[in-house]
């Protein structure tokens, strides 16, 4: 190890149980011949840049401060959140805390610290492609987007790679000619001649064709033969590389998807309640929302009864999930009967005084696929959603593959995100200090089972119980679900 040389490929928003012969057989034979991690876990919200940010530092959002994919900053926006799938917005509000947005080192930063690079090739939104490594342009490092060069660097191989491979096909959905374009930067052009010690690769499918078709329309599955078509062009390359030995492959999603059920107006929902709400950061009374699932409440005044009227006002509706709360003690929030926010390793100066889910089930969704949610959210009824506690939102795809990892082994560990920068960081032989994730020492050759528990947290509010299954494998924490007993 050491000089090892690793590529990570990312399928936005794949749930694992649809990795299977018929629909995905490439990445189903890699996971069936390398190492599969069956219990892996999103970050909570398990929403994509929440997860981006947590690839590259291995840290929950409590440590790197990308909170959710949405969240109120009045020092960058007063009247309207953050909106982190836009590279724009996040360049004003990493502006407004100095520099600060990211608050833990990333991959890119160590990587150039070790005299190691790092190259990130996507086609995922701008804002996702940026927090992948938003220094970037700082350190020299390759950031390709597929939406166009003014969010990428450096320009000088910005513009070689336009030269060569032409203009990037336009935005559809499924998202395949785009995914095959990128596939071809990173084959033809990033590893044959930048060979960078660590590559990102992100597919925007099947994420983007859930959102607005259905996890289970034939859009949708076509979109999972596009990407898996893709992958195998990469797999076959690998095994022809006369020094595959040192090439090391990481195969994940950032979370999983349900179908959307029910769409809630939340503001409307609070202010017919007598809760005036609205959706801005700041200049105005009552309650500031961010919209979503899950959905973010700041008192724009601190006012103990007033947090308690909205808690107890939630917990009566019947399209509302977990509830929590910033402070208290133990597992317990701020608020009487709310869990906490660090329970869930969100607990951070960011973070909304109030977070909760929208109700969910395990009931058939699009195409028969189960799992469905309330939402608040402009994308289709029937299409796909993600960011709450189902556990189908939750469990991520993570396999990986290579000399350094067993073959034809499946972890009995919990595992998640957090561990892939870790991970890496031992591949390359450097440290991972300050890292919440642990190395996946399970799958490496030589390595052995850690010690791993699983235990619920439950609270009580308003005649009903939250609760929280948690699993732990060497001192990570990882959030298995969370569900409101009615």
């Amino acid at each position: 190890m050491g000089d090892d040389k690793v590529l990570v490929v990312v399928f936005d928003g794949l749930r694992p149980d649809m990795v299977v012969p018929g629909l995905m057989p490439n990445l189903h034979r890699f996971a069936v011949g390398h190492c599969a991690f069956p219990r892996s876990r999103a970050v909570f919200p398990s929403e994509t840049r929440v997860n981006a940010a947590a690839v590259v530092t291995g840290c929950d959002p409590a440590r790197h401060g990308l909170i959710a994919n949405q969240f109120h900053a009045a020092a960058a926006f007063a009247d309207h959140p953050v909106n982190t799938s836009k590279m724009d917005h996040l360049l004003v509000a990493d502006r407004a805390w100095n520099g600060g947005l990211m608050q833990a080192p990333t991959l890119g930063e160590r990587l150039h610290a070790a005299g190691k690079s790092l190259a990130v090739v996507s086609t995922a939104s701008t804002g996702a492609t940026w927090l992948l490594n938003p220094h970037a342009e700082r350190l020299g490092q390759l950031r390709w987007s597929a939406h166009g060069d003014a969010w990428g660097a450096p320009a000088d191989e910005l513009a070689t790679i336009a030269r060569r491979f032409g203009p990037v096909p336009p935005v559809a959905i499924p998202s395949t000619a785009r995914i095959d374009h990128a596939t071809s930067v990173w084959l033809d052009h990033v590893r044959p001649g930048l060979d960078p010690d660590v590559a990102i690769l992100w597919f925007a499918d099947p994420d983007w064709t859930y959102h607005y078709s259905g996890i289970g329309t034939p859009e949708a599955l076509a979109c999972l033969a596009g990407a898996d078509r893709a992958f195998g062009r990469i797999v076959d390359a690998w095994q022809r590389s006369p020094d595959r030995d040192r090439r090391q492959i990481v195969t994940l999603s950032d979370h999983g998807h349900v179908t959307t059920l029910e769409r809630i107006d939340l503001v409307a929902a609070f202010n017919a309640a007598g809760f005036p709400t609205d959706t801005r950061a700041a200049d105005a009374d009552g309650l500031a929302l961010v919209p979503g699932s899950p959905a973010g409440l700041t008192l724009r005044r601190r006012d103990p009864g007033l947090a308690r009227d909205v808690v107890a006002w939630l917990a009566e509706q019947s399209w509302c999930g977990l509830i929590l709360s910033a402070g208290g003690e133990g597992d317990q929030g701020g608020i009487a009967g709310t869990l906490s926010h660090r329970l869930l390793g969100i607990a951070h100066p960011r973070s909304a005084d109030i977070l909760f889910t929208l109700r969910d089930d395990d009931e058939p969704g699009s195409g028969g696929w189960p799992g469905r949610c309330r939402y608040d959210y402009a994308i289709p009824l029937g299409g796909g959603m993600h960011g709450g506690l189902h556990p189908r939102e939750l469990n991520n795809w993570l396999a990986v593959g290579g000399s350094a990892f067993h073959e034809a082994t499946v972890s009995p560990c919990p595992a998640g995100i957090v561990d892939v920068a870790p991970t890496i960081l031992h591949l390359l032989g450097l440290p991972a200090e300050g890292c919440d994730g642990r190395v996946l020492g399970e799958a490496l050759v030589g390595g052995e089972t850690p010690d791993h528990r699983s235990w619920t947290v439950e609270t009580s509010l308003a005649g009903h119980a939250q609760r929280l299954s948690l699993s732990q494998t060497a001192g990570t924490r990882y959030i298995d679900s969370g569900t409101r007993l009615a």
